[in-house]
């Protein structure tokens, strides 16, 4: 057998090309600080070998690439994910050059640990380093190892990812020096661990809905639901500010999103007389494509539904964006709710410009609004107003008492929601 070519000893050019390099802010940055008169280690080498983990011998055919296993790192004031691919087997990962990957930090062992091939499965090996190997935040000597499993070596994060059909991975060097003494528990936790589960919630659409009323002021009519996703996978939270968390350090915000409109349309499209329908978006869903598209999916699976969107007012920042959304929903027939309005800046002078059909107040104008004093009723009282010259119905949030309630009517409110009024309650209850 040819021998194993180490990472280093590949010929100029190696690197596939036109790979992106990390900015200077993107650079991975020691996590503590360098020791005074300790010897200055190697910047990080990541290897540039193409091609997939498994080998290919026997395959006849055509057919898909098999998919190729990388390590994904992300910088400490960074939010670039960078990819190295682990190849060849066995990989192996430490302090001293030469290796499949070397990490700059005498935290990390000259030969620290190493990913081998155990028939159709990856296995993590320690092999004997001083501050120990790490397998979702658990010390081990030799483990099975699967997608979205968080590693660590001494100091050093990764999680395990794979690309199918042999994607490329962009090829990332360093040039800090890291000499720092590693303390067990300095750990750190920019993976957020189920990402695993997380990927199966949204392939097995493990996720339901459920719906809180929004009732008119004073007459106590619901008139509208929003729908509140929850998760519904046995290994992940409910809670979708969770799951969210667990999705952004994936990238897949807007497909958790777009998974949660989906549900809560396809619970109610049967049902002909059903309120508006209020239904989330998260925020990244504004800069990049597909929003729209997914909302014309939304129409044609129920075109007799009244649908309003919600983005966060934040949104407000960029007016001609929103006024040019707000035209795209029309000729949808889908109405638009900003939420949270006055959680950052009460921007007004955008909201005129491009007004919404309702404006979703932040709980903080509501909670304990019976005990403010008389110029925060003033304030409230003043942007009601402006809302209802710009022909805009107003929703006040998170009303938990009568007495909240009575304040919210008497400054002007359209429409209200919350504890008060009416609980989440599962589809087949509406």
């Amino acid at each position: 057998m040819p021998s194993r070519k180490r990472a280093g000893s590949e010929p100029p050019g190696h690197c596939d090309e036109g790979d992106p390099l990390t900015s200077e802010s993107d650079r991975t940055a020691p996590i503590s600080a360098t020791a005074a008169g300790a010897e200055k280690t190697p910047a990080i080498e990541w290897p540039c070998v193409p091609g997939p983990v498994a080998s290919t011998e026997g395959r006849t055919g055509p057919g898909p690439p098999p998919p190729r296993w990388v390590l994904e790192s992300r910088a400490e004031t960074g939010s670039q994910l960078r990819r190295v691919p682990i190849h060849p087997l066995p990989f192996r990962i430490g302090r001293r050059p030469g290796l499949d990957l070397t990490l700059p930090s005498l935290a990390v062992s000259k030969t620290h640990a190493e990913i081998y091939a155990a028939g159709d499965l990856l296995r993590l090996r320690d092999l004997g380093s001083t501050n120990g190997t790490f397998l979702n935040h658990e010390l081990i000597t030799d483990r099975p190892v699967s997608d979205g499993d968080i590693l660590h070596f001494a100091d050093f994060e990764f999680r395990l990812g794979r690309q199918e059909g042999g994607g490329k991975a962009a090829p990332v060097r360093s040039d800090s020096d890291t000499t720092i003494t590693m303390h067990r528990g300095d750990l750190s936790r920019q993976f957020a661990e189920g990402t695993r589960e997380l990927t199966e919630l949204i392939r097995d659409g493990a996720v339901t809905i459920a719906f809180q009323a929004i009732v008119e002021i004073p007459s106590g009519a619901v008139a509208a639901y929003e729908a509140l996703g929850r998760g519904r996978h046995p290994r992940l939270p409910e809670s979708p500010s969770e799951l969210f968390r667990i999705a952004e350090s994936l990238g897949a915000e807007a497909e958790l999103s777009r998974l949660f409109r989906r549900r809560a349309v396809e619970l109610v499209r049967d049902r002909p007389h059903l309120p508006t329908l209020f239904l989330n978006t998260h925020p990244t869903e504004l800069r990049q494509p597909g929003l729209v598209e997914s909302l014309e999916e939304l129409r044609g699976v129920a075109p007799h539904l009244d649908l309003a969107l919600e983005i966060h007012e934040s949104a407000l920042a960029a007016p001609a964006v929103i006024g040019a959304l707000r035209e795209r929903l029309a000729e949808m027939n889908v109405g638009l709710a900003y939420d949270d309005f006055g959680a950052g800046q009460a921007r007004l002078l955008e909201l005129a410009e491009a007004p919404p059909h309702y404006l979703k107040f932040d709980r903080r104008f509501v909670t304990g609004i019976d005990q403010a004093p008389a110029s925060r009723r003033r304030v409230l009282t003043s942007l009601v107003t402006v809302a209802r010259e710009l022909l805009v119905r107003t929703v006040a949030e998170g009303i938990e008492t009568a007495a909240e309630y009575e304040v919210c009517a008497s400054v002007g409110f359209t429409h209200g929601q919350g504890f008060h009024l009416a609980r989440p309650v599962p589809a087949e209850d509406l």
